[in-house]
Parts: structure tokens; sequence; C-alpha cells
């Protein structure tokens, strides 16, 4: 019997185990660091051009050299609360409507236990957390929700509490958070309804009701604002069991909000508003250099600031080092990823796989983009600094315009050529969103078109079943049959019913 193919295709996930944060951590932690030493580094690549050439010439605007380069900050987090609201606001609701199951899985791994916050409470106010709630005194407008199981939360109410007992700005300013969060995630429900519905009746023959559509919008300037604040410019303290119930609370509400965020948050509106500057600098220079840098600050942070756990990423264990044994008894024929770092590549290089083709679909730190050209560029020793400008490969929620490269589109082929000839794909650590539309059809066509065996390995962290599971991912790739779709539920140390993963191929 002939050796089986086997493809495999990695997303974050399958990093977690080896120290890397999880996309949403990912997201925050970009937009809370540093960016200054990416601006200069930025300024400096802009300084060595040739003006007589026809870069600067032809590209760039006038005295480009004297321009000041802008980052992203405080004046962007009203497009990315917008995109948050209107992308993940079901994520949004979901979390604060199980606001007290989320706090206590918080506090099984916090600063102090949730016995010594409850005792600091009770010291604190006379009352115990749940003695008292506010779902009979807070009610919203009917037309936003009939009830909102938030003003019932015991732990939301505790917040209440020792606002009363003792005014305090801080934590004023974490529940108002909560608040702009929980009424701009029902507001953006009630302004789509709205504007997809403006007429319950009209007639078909008359095309002016067709013309007035989307007049209705949320001033997002109002909205989640404070929590971006608090979340992206104040820093956590740690706490101990003696300090006051304030100072616990106003913690433990950062700590809810930088979680919420973690969760929620969507940078992809923001992205695209500025993705495409980077073909005309002429036109904003200020957009232009603002996702420049950006681009820059992801890939230092992916380098340099993301924890990374050494032991383990030497020695394992983890999914990249399953691969080893795996390789010993199936033949891997390719493997595609959505990571930008080369961790499959130095883990195979140390124990001789040199044979197997990786292919990295959302760019890689090794990466690097001329826009002038609409080139990839491998190696920084063919640029010619005074005549290119190059910015960092590398994909983040969106920014597909690249993918009309040459050398990107030929990446998406030879994978997907090399998975046709593949007995049967795993994919693990990969969640299918909506701003990897261009994997999702690949996956799609293969089991469509195909009639490949797909294996999703879910990290089962929800307890979901395995049925609602498989309904989940027909609809995320939008096909129409789960006859060739295998969902193998998997826990922290990679064991699918007892057995390692890669033994349920």
């Amino acid at each position: 019997m002939s050796e089986k193919k086997i493809g495999l295709f990695f997303g974050a996930g399958a990093e977690i185990g080896y120290g890397l944060p999880s996309g949403g951590r990912f997201a925050l932690d970009i937009f809370k660091g540093s960016k200054s030493e990416d601006r200069e580094a930025f300024r400096e690549q802009i300084s060595t051009i040739d003006t007589q050439s026809q870069l600067a010439t032809q590209w760039l605007p006038d005295n480009f050299k004297s321009k000041r380069i802008n980052v992203f900050g405080k004046g962007n987090f009203e497009e990315i609360i917008s995109s948050s609201l209107e992308h993940r606001r079901q994520s949004t609701l979901s979390y604060l409507e199980n606001f007290d199951s989320k706090i206590e899985a918080i506090l099984k791994n916090w600063d102090i236990s949730e016995e010594d916050l409850r005792n600091s409470f009770q010291l604190e106010t006379g009352s115990d957390i749940g003695d008292k709630l506010y779902s009979q005194e807070i009610a919203l407008n009917k037309k936003l929700a009939d009830q909102v199981s938030l003003f019932g939360s015991e732990y939301f109410s505790a917040f209440i509490k020792l606002i009363e007992v003792k005014p305090d700005n801080t934590l004023k300013k974490i529940i108002t958070a909560f608040l702009e969060l929980l009424l701009g995630a029902l507001g953006q429900n009630l302004v789509s309804q709205l504007n997809d519905e403006l007429f319950e009746k009209a007639p078909t023959t008359v095309n002016i009701f067709d013309d007035i559509s989307g007049i209705f919008n949320i001033n997002y300037s109002n909205v989640g604002q404070i929590g971006m604040e608090i979340v992206i410019e104040e820093s956590r303290e740690n706490i101990t069991e003696t300090d006051s119930a304030h100072k616990i609370f106003i913690e433990l509400g950062k700590t809810v909000l930088e979680q919420i965020y973690c969760e929620t948050l969507d940078y992809q509106s923001l992205i695209d508003s500025h993705f495409r500057y980077l073909y005309n600098p002429k036109s904003q220079w200020a957009k232009f250099t603002k996702i420049a840098v950006f681009l820059y600050t992801v890939r230092r942070y992916i380098l340099e600031q993301a924890t990374i756990d050494d032991e383990k990423l030497e020695n394992g264990p983890g999914f990249y080092h399953d691969l080893i044994d795996l390789n010993k008894e199936q033949r891997i024929h390719a493997i595609g990823t959505t990571n930008y770092n080369n961790f499959i590549s130095k883990i195979f290089q140390k124990h001789d796989m040199h044979d197997v083709s990786i292919y990295h679909l959302n760019g890689s730190v090794h990466d690097y983009y001329d826009p002038y050209k609409n080139r990839i560029i491998s190696n920084l020793d063919e640029v010619d600094s005074s005549k290119q400008i190059v910015v960092p490969f590398i994909f983040t929620q969106s920014g597909v315009k690249p993918l009309t490269s040459i050398t990107m589109s030929q990446r998406y082929v030879d994978l997907y050529e090399k998975f046709k000839e593949c007995d049967s794909i795993a994919i693990v650590g990969y969640g299918f969103n909506g701003d990897d539309g261009h994997i999702n059809g690949m996956f799609r066509s293969l089991i469509e078109e195909d009639q490949k065996d797909i294996h999703i390995f879910h990290y089962n962290s929800d307890n979901s079943t395995l049925s609602s599971l498989q309904r989940g991912y027909k609809n995320k790739l939008r096909i129409d049959s789960t006859s060739k779709l295998h969902i193998h539920l998997i826990n922290n140390s990679r064991v699918v019913e007892e057995s390692i993963w890669y033994e349920s191929l």
C-alpha cells in the first residue's frame, strides 16, 4: 500500500502553547505598544531616497523628507470601536450577558482569590457580593432590549454598590465603559435593524423606496472610547488581599475591559481605510505613513515583544514538534500557515526535515513588500534603499491587496495544488474568520470540488457538541454538505479521545 500524503494548515491557535498570544491579545498589544522606534526607522528609510529617482519624482509627494511621519493613536479609537461594534457586537453582548461567569473564570488565575475579593468587599460595604442586585432598579429603553442580564449580575451590582458607598472617579469610568459597550452593541443592533427594514411595505413598481437606505448611524465618538483609553493608556497594577475593595475592583475592572477588547477588538476597517494609501502616498501622506509604520510595529512585536517559551520552542511539546513523529508514520506533503514567524522551519531544520514545503499565506517576518512595484521581496540585500521603499509583508485583519502580486498568487496556487495531492488535510488553530475569506475559499474548493477529507481540530473550551460545531464550520465554510468535514475535539495536551491528535488522521 502506498504511503499516505498528509496536508496541514496552522492558525494562531497552534502557537499559543509555545507562548504566543491569541489574535485578540496580539491586536491589543500592538496598539498599546510604543511606535517611536518604528517611526524613526521608517523616517531613516525615507531619508535615504534619491530625490531624483523615479520613485521620488513620480510617486512620492513634494518635500517628502521633511514631512511628518504619522502613527496610529488615540485619534483612531473611534474607527476601531465602530468596526468592533459593527462586526463583533454579538461577542460583546455575549460577554456582558455572562458577566459573572467571565469574572469567576478570571479569578481562577488572578492576583487574589475569589474568596479574598469577597472578604474585602464585605469588609468595606458591610454586605456580601450578590446580596443586593440592581435588576429591578435599572431598566433600559424597551426599544434597545426587553431585559439585560448585566443589571442582575452579582459582580456588576458589586461595582455599583462600591460607587454608592464611596464615589471614585476611576471606578466610575470603568462602570461607564461597561455601559457604553453594552449600549453601543445594543444600539448597533437597533440601527442595523432600522436600516435593513426602513419600510415594512413598499410598491415594487417604484424604485424610490430602494434608494433610501442607511440613514441611521451611531456617533461612535461617544461610545466605547472610555474603555479603549483605560485599556490602552492605563497600566494594570498588581493587588493583594490587604488592598481596599475599591482598588481591587478598579484593577478587576481593567482586567475585564482588557479581556472584552481582546475578544472583540476588530481593526479591519481601520486597516482597510489606510492600506490603499500604501499605493498612493501623494494622495494621503499621513495615512501612508501610518500603515507603513504599523506594519513595522507588527513585525517588531512578533520578533521581540511576544512572549515565547524558548524551552518549549527548542524541545517541545507542541503541535510543530508532533509533526516529527507524524512524518515517520505518514508523509507530510505540504504545510500552510497564517502565522508570521518561521518556528516550523527552525524545528524541521533541526530534525533534518528539509523536504517539506511551507507556505505563509498571510506573509511572514522574512517577507517585505514593495508597494510601488507590487512586489514581494524575501532578501533585503536585493533592495536599493535609494530607489525603493519597502514595508514588512504581513497581513493582519485585512490587507488583501498584495494578493495581486505574482509571488503571492503563486503561493496560493502551489499550496492548493499540493493539498489536492493529499489523502487528507488537518487544520489546527485556525478560526475561519471572515477576513480570511481568501483562505476559506481554498478549503471550500478542496471539499466541494476535489472531494478532500478535511479534519478540523477544535479546542473544546466551551463544551460545544460535535454536531453544533459541524454546523458552525459548515456555515463558516459555506459548504452544502459535511460528509467530507471531520471535527475532532482537542484538549490542552493536544489529545483527542486519549490519543495524540494526529492519530485521528
